[in-house]
C-alpha cells in the first residue's frame, strides 16, 4: 500500500512537472514574438514596437513624460534603447514625451513627414534631435523601413504636397506595419475624408483609429475600406474632447470590431505569432 501511494505522489509531482515545462515553453516562445504595445499616456498616442531580433521603434510619445512610466512597465532593465522615432505630425499630444525618451533612451534615427510647425516647443524637439546627433529623415508616400522580416510603410502623405499650419492633422504620416503577414494601420490623427482620397488598399487587421476617435476621422464609408478585426484608441479619460465620439464606437461594435481604448483598458499589448494574443 506505502509503494502504491509512492507511485501515485511520484506520478503526480511528474504531471505538475510537465505543465510547468509546458507553461515555460509558451513563456518564452511569447518572448520570441514582435509585440505591439499600445500606451495609456492619457490624450494622445504612443506606441512601441519591439521587433524580434530587430530593434524597437516609437511611434508617437503622447503629450508628456508620462510615457515613460509606462515604457518602465514595459522594457526590461536591461533594455535601455529604442531605435528609431517615427512622428505622425507636428502635434504636441503626439510628440511630447520624445523629449525624454531622447535624452533616456538614445534613439538612432528620427523619422517624420518632413512637415514643420512655428511652434516653439516643436522647434525645440528639432534641436535636441540635431544635437544628439541623430539622422533626421523626412519621408513621404512609397516610402519603406525594412525591419528584419517585417517592414513599415508610407501611405501617406503624397510627396509633393504641400500642408498649411492650421491642416496639420492631414499632414499625418499615415503608416502600415506588416508583422508575420498581419497588417497594423496607423492613422495619426488624419480626417476620414481625407483617407478616403489615398489610393491604396487600406484593409488591416489591427487599426490605430484617427484622431483618438474622433467622428471626423471615422465614418462607416472608410471601415468599409479598412475593414478591420481590432481598433485601438488612444483617449484620456474624461477629456474635454468628448473622445471617442459615440457614433465611432457604434460603428465599430456594428463591424463586430474589438475595440481597446487607452481610457478604459490601459496598455494594450499585441504579440503577432500564428495568431495574435492580445493583453491589456
Amino acid at each position: 500500500m506505502e509503494t502504491s501511494n509512492k507511485s501515485i505522489i511520484v506520478f503526480s509531482l511528474l504531471i505538475l512537472l510537465a505543465l510547468n515545462l509546458v507553461t515555460w515553453f509558451f513563456i518564452l516562445s511569447e518572448n520570441n514574438l514582435t509585440e505591439i504595445d499600445f500606451l495609456d499616456v492619457g490624450q494622445g498616442d504612443a506606441t512601441l514596437i519591439n521587433f524580434h531580433n530587430s530593434g524597437k521603434i516609437m511611434i508617437d510619445a503622447g503629450p508628456n513624460r508620462s510615457v515613460l512610466d509606462e515604457l518602465g512597465g514595459n522594457l526590461s532593465f536591461f533594455e535601455k534603447k529604442i531605435d528609431v522615432l517615427i512622428l505622425s505630425h507636428a502635434n504636441l499630444d503626439h510628440y511630447g514625451g520624445f523629449f525624454e525618451i531622447i535624452e533616456k533612451y538614445k534613439p538612432r534615427v528620427f523619422v517624420f513627414n518632413g512637415v514643420n510647425s512655428t511652434s516653439e516647443t516643436f522647434q525645440n524637439l528639432l534641436t535636441l534631435v540635431k544635437n544628439n546627433g541623430m539622422a533626421m529623415i523626412s519621408v513621404r508616400a512609397g516610402d519603406k523601413i525594412k525591419i528584419g522580416n517585417d517592414v513599415a510603410e508610407i501611405i501617406s502623405p503624397l510627396g509633393g504636397v504641400d500642408f498649411s499650419e492650421k491642416n496639420l492633422n492631414n499632414s499625418s504620416l499615415v503608416l502600415r506595419v506588416i508583422i508575420n503577414g498581419y497588417r497594423a494601420l496607423f492613422l495619426g490623427d488624419a480626417d476620414g475624408s481625407f483617407l478616403k482620397k489615398i489610393e491604396d488598399n487600406l484593409a488591416t487587421d489591427i487599426l490605430k483609429v484617427s484622431h483618438h476617435g474622433s467622428k471626423n476621422g471615422t465614418d462607416e464609408a472608410l471601415l468599409d475600406l479598412i475593414n478591420p478585426k481590432i481598433a485601438l484608441i488612444g483617449v484620456g479619460q474624461d477629456n474635454k474632447y468628448g473622445h471617442p465620439a459615440d457614433v465611432v464606437i457604434d460603428l465599430l461594435e456594428g463591424l463586430g470590431v474589438k475595440i481597446f481604448r487607452t481610457d478604459k483598458n490601459g496598455n494594450i499589448s499585441i504579440k503577432f505569432g500564428e495568431e495574435l494574443i492580445i493583453r491589456d
